[in-house]
């Protein structure tokens, strides 16, 4: 060979080179030029950012289009499929401009702001302490080890050392360094409670949560003993109770040992010390005798109240560590699925909201059931002793509330499940309404949203009534068992003609209301089993689902990267079965309720074959091409290869490392720069390369703080071009070795398409294996070769030009493709899959918001000048409102007049009166009657008679039995009266509040939905609404119920001691003191906890919705871990929360303690001024104080805390601002408007919320009647903002939109957007069946039904259904494929046959045959209206009757095609000179 030869090409690279990089020798050029290499490595870019090593990989990437519109070369449009040497000398001297331009960059002080960035994304300073905050938790974390010695007690025992040095750091939890004092005292959480008082408390002053109670270590333990229980019993005989046992016995029978003392204490005081004090004041005893029993009395309750003190201590801890290990289990369950199965979201959702609490409750409440039967068994030995077997009827009266209280708990537990169910159905239909609010509102259907919403809370409230009544009941009779059972007791006793003495009826009395309160606490223990058995189970099923068996294998040839040998898959799908008795009742709801219409009760799954006998063999550098129709199984083929599906035969090798794009663009609610690194170390090269490459610089350049601008949920601010490209670049940067691209271009339109096609996929993924799932035929020529796929199975393989010569059905495809003029393009994440119900994204409808501000305002930036942006400005997600302060009185004023006014509620307070009164008045008339003794009736005693001391010898003695034996019915029947009030009123203020706050959150304009994360909405309507129906009524009735029970005791106290009073008015001051220091700490840890959970449940959802993603990319590590933190950082406030609690409740207690004290004392001195009778019932009921009062302080400071809920959802209410009214009588429009369909757009200005510039500039023009209109220009130019204006989802900032003469701003929101009709560019089905989501206001008959999916190609599809129309849809419409929810929404668009219909690029799922009928359809069905057809792909609007090019958001030229194609210079020309050389000839 002649060396000239070899020489030439180099020689001429040499040249090209030499002008950009002298120093580069020429072998390294051609080493260079025969690869585009990807990525440059990380390790050279930290070291020497300004350098480029030889070895340095790099991104491809091409300027801006407005800088360099240069022609896509020629080997692209002459359809080959490599590149000349001339293209790479192009491709690398672009290449070269742009690292100078990087170079530029960073040496302009990109690199000086470096600690900044490689933190990664964090927009403000409290951003990032917040993230330093988090770091801490790596440096404080310990990791689980199994160990089998006693060691794995230590840390809990060092808690038994007196007193403790602490050596924690300032901010670890106090409480591990604590001692026994600090232990049994709470005195640790002092400090905080003080700050609190004095400055109230931020978010910095928290300490981090325990490395104990963390939940990474829980949950690793919990795993490992759940993993041993599957082993040795298997999937369906473990037990998840066993689990829990195991994880939390020895702290329990710890927790129980403590217990039981405590009820020792609580026993001994009134069963000896009290009786033998109350009888040593009816007898001549020395007085030390007196005071020897009033020092026991003091002294049992003061141990009593110490270690009580160390019960809750270990249940509080114990209680967080199961929640933690419970939750934390199912996070890592999740991220081990592709996909929830037969779960909605709002389940999961659900079961992290209630659930935990439930665990919770369980824990510290549940073992407390033991109390009940020891002390009844305690009480009837000393009542038979002290009394004899007659007073057993008292006691069985007593016993009997046992299995009662356990039946009403049971019935409790058994609502509770129904009422969950409800509630889980209600959070899945917010979770879809707050998903698709944009559609919802832009279809008008509000009004049925709302029915359903309030067709379930009617039955959600149904349950809660009889839930809450019985409820009622079993408190109400709490309290009133031990007085009815002494009731019993005494009447037994003294009609069977026994004495009883004071010391005998108040020890009696005093031994029934010790043992109330482990009676009190059963019905709470019991309904704590019943609910933790109902989370146990939840939580079961989903530890229980079918994890994915890996099937993925290395294959044998090195140079190999992917196989299929004789490959069978298979999606797992929900079917669902129905009862036919619950069907017939549900049927008479038809109409009302998609929810009960369609979401099955009984789901299953089961296996759909959706890929059938696959054989491919790929080779390492290969690009391979994906086509097929609608459903033949593309994107299934993208997750065969990721591992998603069930492998049923055959075998699937794959070699490398694999990123992903999907159909639909996964987008976190973080920054622009951390979706795209994705937790990936920060390269500034790299990165800046990734950015050019995705042709996003401009994107980043328009956003308001560059790429440190946030991304809300979503994506929401982000256009579905920018979603898409933002998505590529995630994978480009990750730099993987397979790349998997389910239909990367569908959302951009021609010119970036080609763009990202020719310097993405030709290039920077030049030696990277790609498979690449594509409608966009045109770009078929230029892959490797061509996979064509036919319902699942590989009917066509081959390189483009075989596959031609072939003839047969890919040839006639791309021929069709070719050459039809109304050519599909793909405008958003759109997505083909099988019927099989695979989980996806949900989507909304494209760029609604569009760049909500961000717009394309500004020539090309460079890196470093966006970079200079204020991160602040790009804030989009507001931050929760932490409230400060007292619960404001407007609140308790709202909650008041939801419940039906102050007149109601004074009188339900009235009846809490009655009812403690009458329990009172009971007492009262025990001391009257033991007072008046017999009488002084005088009996036979031998042959004399004497004064008798028997209380049955008494003349009036059937008056006192009448009267003290009607109280029973008068207690009863007041508690009955009390409990069915209660929950009336209260029931009803909750329902208020649920249906103000819906209606108010679904009334908000679109910029609300924008700027608030959808987990905090959740929060609102699951966690708050939790708290509003269920716990702040029950905190607050135990709460009224004891301000009269405390009441009642202290005015007994000053009846019978006078001198009482002067104590009381000083312990009441101190009392206070407490109160309002340290209500304000607890109140502050309460709104903490609240705002914590809106987090965590964001993160949740996001990962929910991304798992495939996060799969893909191997993030399921980074995801766990940032649940762990933000679940941790839940804890820890919620610990300190119930530990602030109890830390009150001690001091309350020894508080009430001194009462008693000063009770006994004064009786001790008195002893002869007041009767022993009124001493014994003053002493009695001083003794309940103990108890009681520190409860009822703690309740008063529970409710306000809990009121942080109703503030919530009050501050909601008041605050949020509303759209314009739905509609305005005195404006209301002819019932035929709009007749002619003329548009009218003068000087429109729009902006998407105030803060942000305008994305409408004034543009004026005018659509005649019938006019087929299509928009086109660059994103960002305001095409979808058009629509926007139109539907007035916005409200425009200036001038005005006429249709038919009429201002739109003058109608009623329902009024004007019922008259419209839009084809969505991602098509949303609801929960609900075929039938609801074509008609939900069931409008029109079934073959007018029928007619518009005849129209649409959809009626085999629908007839072969079992159901037919009333076939479910659910999640997300799951069970279709994207094409063929496209064609219901064209359809739904048919059926409502407006004269203005709006289409946002609605046939982009549509294969290429279908479209072309579609578009005859559009054509004949709607050539009596104005459409408005927004489109990037250019020919799609060629037969409009005028096109509207708009840039920047100016119109730049209107006119008809032809006008605009005969001027070369024009806009329109341009885009489509640009878009057609990239079509191959």
């Amino acid at each position: 060979m002649d060396p000239s030869e070899n020489n030439t090409p180099g020689s001429h690279d040499e040249e090209t080179q030499g002008e950009h990089k002298e120093t580069q020798s020429q072998s390294n050029q051609e080493e260079e030029n025969e690869t585009v290499p990807l990525i440059e490595s990380g390790a050279q870019a930290d070291a020497e950012p300004k350098v480029i090593t030889e070895n340095a990989v790099r991104v491809a990437f091409l300027p801006p289009a407005e800088e360099a519109d240069l022609p896509i070369s020629e080997s692209l449009v002459h359809g080959d499929a490599s590149y000349s040497a001339d293209d790479n000398s192009s491709y690398s001297d672009n290449e070269a401009d742009i690292d100078q331009d990087i170079d530029d960059a960073l040496d302009e002080g990109y690199m000086g702001m470096e600690c900044t960035l490689e933190r990664g994304f964090s927009l403000n300073e409290a951003a990032i302490a917040r993230d330093l905050r988090y770091e801490r938790y790596d440096e404080v974390a310990v990791k689980y080890e199994r160990s089998h010695s006693f060691s794995k007690y230590q840390p809990s025992l060092k808690h038994f050392i007196p007193v403790r040095k602490s050596s924690a750091e300032k901010d670890e939890m106090p409480l591990d360094s604590t001692g026994l004092y600090g232990f049994v005292s709470y005195s640790w959480i002092t400090s905080l409670m003080w700050k609190a008082y004095k400055k109230g408390l931020k978010e910095e002053d928290v300490p981090i949560c325990s490395k104990y109670d963390m939940c990474d270590y829980n949950t690793d333990r919990f795993e490992a003993m759940w993993n041993e229980e599957v082993k040795r019993k298997g999937k369906e005989g473990a037990s998840l109770q066993r689990v829990v046992w195991r994880f939390l016995r020895t702290r329990l029978i710890m927790a129980l040992t403590f217990f039981m003392i405590t009820l020792i204490m609580g026993f001994v005081g009134p069963t000896i010390f009290m009786r033998f004090l109350i009888t040593w004041l009816s007898t001549d005893e020395p007085v030390t005798t007196g005071m020897i029993w009033t020092a026991g009395l003091i002294f049992s309750e003061f141990i009593r109240i110490i270690i009580f003190g160390v019960v809750w201590s270990i249940s509080y801890r114990t209680g967080v560590r199961l929640r933690a290990a419970c939750l934390g289990l199912v996070y890592k369950k999740l991220m081990r699925m592709s996909s929830l199965g037969n779960k909605s979201i709002g389940e999961v959702i659900n079961l992290f909201a209630n659930d935990a609490q439930r665990i919770y409750d369980f824990v510290v409440l549940g073992p407390l059931i033991i109390g009940g039967p020891v002390v009844a068994i305690g009480g009837v030995i000393y009542i038979l002793w002290l009394l004899g077997p007659w007073a057993l009827f008292g006691m069985l009266t007593f016993l009997l509330f046992y299995p009662f209280q356990y039946g009403i708990s049971r019935l409790t537990g058994y609502l509770r499940r129904r009422t969950v169910t409800v509630t889980d159905e209600r959070v899945r239909m917010m979770n879809e309404l707050l998903t698709c609010v944009k559609l919802i509102k832009m279809y008008a259907w509000e009004k049925s949203f709302t029915s359903s919403i309030t067709e379930i809370r009617k039955r959600e409230r149904h349950l809660l009534e009889k839930s809450a009544y019985v409820q009622s009941i079993s408190l109400a009779m709490a309290p009133t068992v031990p007085v009815i059972a002494a009731i019993v007791t005494f009447l037994a006793h003294i009609g069977a003609g026994y004495n009883l003495t004071a010391a005998q009826g108040f020890s009696v009395f005093a031994t029934y209301r010790a043992a109330n309160f482990p009676l009190a606490i059963l019905s709470a223990s019991v309904r704590a089993w019943m609910e933790f058995e109902i989370a146990l189970l939840r939580i079961k099923s989903i530890l229980l689902m079918d994890e994915l068996e890996p099937y993925l294998k290395t294959p044998q040839e090195p140079d190999t990267a992917v196989v299929l040998d004789q490959a069978t898959l298979a999606w797992d799908a929900v079917s669902s079965f129905k009862k036919k008795k619950k069907k017939k009742r549900r049927n008479k709801k038809d109409g009302i309720t998609p929810a009960d219409q369609l979401m099955p009760k009984v789901v299953d799954l089961k296996h759909i074959d959706v890929l059938f006998d696959l054989c491919l063999s790929i080779k390492k550098g290969e690009l391979i091409a994906v086509c097929g129709s609608v459903g033949a199984g593309k994107s299934s083929f993208i997750s065969a290869l990721l591992g998603h599906m069930r492998l049923q035969s055959g075998e699937v090798y794959l070699q490398g490392t694999c990123a992903y794009v999907g159909q639909q663009a996964w987008i976190m609610n973080a920054s622009f720069r951390e979706n795209i690194l994705m937790g990936e170390a920060f390269d500034a090269k790299r990165y800046y390369r990734v950015i050019y490459a995705c042709n996003l610089t401009q994107d980043v350049g328009a956003m308001p703080a560059g790429d440190f601008t946030e991304i809300g949920e979503r994506g929401i601010n982000l256009s579905g071009g920018q979603k898409q490209r933002l998505s590529l670049a995630r994978a480009l940067y990750a730099n993987r070795d397979i790349y998997l691209l389910d239909d990367p271009l569908s959302a951009v339109d021609a010119h970036v398409g080609s763009h990202i096609f020719q310097w993405v996929i030709k290039g920077a993924l030049r030696n990277k294996t790609t498979v690449f799932v594509t409608h966009q035929l045109q770009y078929l020529p230029l892959c490797d070769r061509v996979v064509y796929l036919r319902e699942g199975k590989i009917a066509e393989l081959g390189t483009h030009s075989i596959l031609m010569e072939d003839n047969k059905e890919y040839a006639g495809l791309y021929r069709t493709h070719m050459e039809t003029v109304e050519n599909q393009e793909k405008e958003s994440k759109t997505e083909e899959t099988d019927a099989g119900g695979r989980q996806r994204q949900d989507s909304v409808i494209s760029g609604g918001s569009s760049l909500n501000g961000y717009q394309k305002n500004s020539p090309e930036k460079s890196p470093v000048k966006e970079v200079k942006k204020k991160p602040e400005d790009g804030q989009l997600i507001t931050e929760e409102k932490l409230e400060k302060g007292d619960i404001p009185l407007s609140t308790y004023n709202w909650y008041i007049k939801a419940a039906g006014g102050y007149i109601i509620s004074t009188l339900v307070i009235f009846t809490f009166a009655a009812n403690v009164g009458s329990t009172a008045f009971s007492s009262w008339w025990l001391s009257m009657w033991l007072s008046a003794g017999s009488g002084n009736t005088e009996v036979v005693v031998g042959n004399g008679t004497v004064i008798s001391d028997n209380i049955a010898d008494n003349p009036d003695l059937f008056m006192y039995q009448t009267v003290y034996g009607c109280l029973i019915l008068v207690i009863l029947g007041t508690s009955l009266i009390r409990g069915f009030a209660f929950m009336k009123t209260t029931l009803k203020a909750s329902s208020s509040m649920h249906d103000q706050v819906f209606v108010k959150v679904f009334r908000s304009p679109m910029s609300f939905f924008d700027t608030t994360p959808s987990g905090r909405i959740i929060n609102i309507f699951s966690r708050d609404m939790d708290e509003v129906d269920v716990r702040v009524p029950m905190t607050m009735e135990t709460f009224l119920q004891n301000i009269w029970l405390i009441t009642s005791s202290l005015v007994f106290v000053c009846l019978v001691f006078p001198h009482f009073l002067p104590f009381l008015v000083v312990l009441a001051i101190l009392f206070l003191f407490i109160r309002s220091i340290f209500r304000i700490g607890i109140r502050d840890f309460k709104r903490m906890e609240n705002v914590s959970r809106s987090p965590m449940y964001s993160h949740v959802s996001t990962t929910v919705n991304g798992l495939a993603t996060i799969n893909a990319y191997g993030k399921q590590e980074m995801f766990t871990k940032k649940f762990m933190v933000l679940f941790d950082e839940n804890t820890c406030v919620f610990f300190l929360f119930n530990c602030a609690m109890r830390w009150l409740a001690i001091r309350l207690d020894l508080l009430a303690l001194l009462v008693m004290s000063i009770t006994a004392i004064l009786s001790l001195i008195l002893r002869g001024s007041v009767e022993a009778s009124f001493a014994g019932l003053a002493l009695a009921y001083a003794a309940q104080l103990s108890g009681i009062f520190q409860y009822t302080v703690r309740l008063s400071t529970e409710t306000e805390a809990r009121f942080t809920s109703v503030q919530r959802i009050s501050n909601y209410t008041k605050c949020l601002a509303s759209e314009a009214p739905a509609i305005i009588e005195s404006k209301r429009p002819d019932p035929n408007w709009p007749k002619y369909g003329r548009i009218s757009y003068r000087n429109v200005q729009l902006k998407y919320r105030p803060d942000t510039p305008l994305v409408l500039k004034g543009i004026t023009f005018d659509i005649d009647s019938l006019e087929k209109i299509g928009v086109v220009g660059r994103t960002g130019s305001g095409k979808s903002s058009l629509g926007v204006a139109l539907f007035r989802l916005v409200e425009l900032a200036g001038g005005s939109v006429r249709i038919d003469g009429v201002d739109i701003s003058d109608l009623g929101l329902e009024d004007l957007r019922s008259r419209l009709s839009i084809i969505p560019q991602d098509p949303v089905l609801f929960i609900g069946t075929v039938r609801y989501n074509l008609d939900p206001f069931e409008k029109y008959t079934d073959e007018a039904v029928w007619s518009a999916l005849e129209q649409t190609y959809m009626k085999e599809k629908i007839a072969n259904l079992p159901l037919k129309l009333n076939a479910p849809v659910v999640e997300n419409g799951e069970n279709f494929s994207v094409g063929e929810r496209q064609l219901m929404c064209m359809a739904r668009a048919l059926l409502r046959n407006n004269k203005i219909l709006f289409l946002d690029e609605a046939t982009a799922a549509i294969d290429t045959e279908t479209d072309s009928k579609i578009q005859r359809t559009l054509q004949e069905a709607f050539k009596a209206c104005t459409m408005i057809t927004i489109a990037h792909r250019l020919n799609t609007v060629m037969a409009c009757s005028r096109i509207l090019v708009l840039d920047d958001g100016k119109v730049v030229e209107f006119d008809t095609p032809r006008n605009l194609m005969a001027n070369p210079h024009s806009a329109f020309a341009k885009m489509v000179a640009a878009a057609e050389s990239s079509i191959p000839l």
